[in-house]
């Protein structure tokens, strides 16, 4: 058994890595996670005019065409709605989450919903018009969801990416990539992961991944231990699966450690959730293999 499987393995049996001193170069990737740094950039937005809505009109990738056949110009969602959205939930769930959708599809036992979604892109006023697709089972339960263009996963789930010397490191929310309090690995959080794959794989050949997780403040010092290695290693399986070799992988849980921000009070208020949100976060580093 490899090193670093030995090491992984260790750490599953209690053996929880914690770091002490601070890394300065993390506290950077999630403090630009926390909104300071904007995309620049997103080719292909598309923000047209109103229009009415109509009957839809298939496009050449089974999404439907937004030539005067789309709804109100498309909706404002706070991509949290979007990120809340799983399998297994049913057309009620999922309109709560995000309204009815924008096309005539039909009445009875649809299985496809379509919607049109506009993202704030961090630069003024400017925003990107998205489609978003949601296919049902046979029991009208979802089963899988599509959006038309990848750079409309990366306004909902952004990975951002730093470089030191012959190091990447990929930062993710983990409220994105987790469901809450759990392991669980979201719809946008494979999607977000599936961009780290092929990010690693455009830059390096055969690379090394060291994955950790973090949590905030909130709960039991071992509680986010356990659950930041959990969370950690749930990043781990899901790489495997999709390829990578085992071998290559280590896994750390970090818990609370290494906070990225500092928040007043003690009490589980949402306001102090959503000030501690950058300490809840997965970094994946990408290096040679040595």
């Amino acid at each position: 058994m490899s090193a670093q499987v030995s090491a992984r393995v260790g750490i599953g049996k209690g053996e929880l890595a914690v770091k002490k001193e601070v890394n300065k170069s993390a506290k950077q990737v999630a403090l630009r996670m926390a909104g300071i740094i904007m995309v620049t950039s997103m080719v292909g937005c598309v923000s047209p005019p109103n229009n009415d809505r109509t009957p839809v009109r298939e496009a050449d990738d089974d999404f439907p065409s937004l030539d005067s056949n789309w709804y109100d110009g498309g909706k404002f969602v706070n991509p949290e709605s979007v990120l809340r959205v799983r399998n297994g939930q049913t057309k009620d769930q999922v309109r709560q989450l995000l309204g009815n959708p924008h096309f005539a599809e039909g009445f009875f036992r649809v299985r496809e919903w379509n919607y049109v979604f506009n993202f704030y892109t961090g630069e003024g006023d400017d925003y990107c018009t998205c489609q978003y697709k949601v296919l049902y089972d046979e029991n009208m339960v979802l089963e899988s969801t599509h959006w038309r263009k990848v750079y409309c996963e990366e306004l909902v789930n952004r990975v951002v990416t730093t470089e030191e010397e012959d190091r990447e490191t990929l930062a993710l929310s983990g409220d994105a990539l987790f469901e809450f309090d759990s392991a669980n690995i979201t719809l946008e959080g494979e999607r977000a992961l599936r961009r780290v794959i092929r990010e690693a794989a455009q830059d390096f050949n055969d690379p090394q991944f060291e994955v950790v997780g973090y949590t905030d403040r909130l709960g039991t010092e071992e509680y986010n231990l356990r659950l930041s290695y959990s969370r950690a290693e749930a990043v781990m399986d899901y790489l495997v699966q999709s390829g990578i070799d085992e071998d290559s992988i280590l896994v750390y849980g970090r818990g609370m450690q290494d906070p990225v921000v500092e928040c007043p009070g003690t009490s589980p208020f949402p306001e102090l959730k959503e000030c501690l949100k950058p300490n809840r976060r997965v970094e994946i580093s990408v290096f040679p293999q040595y």
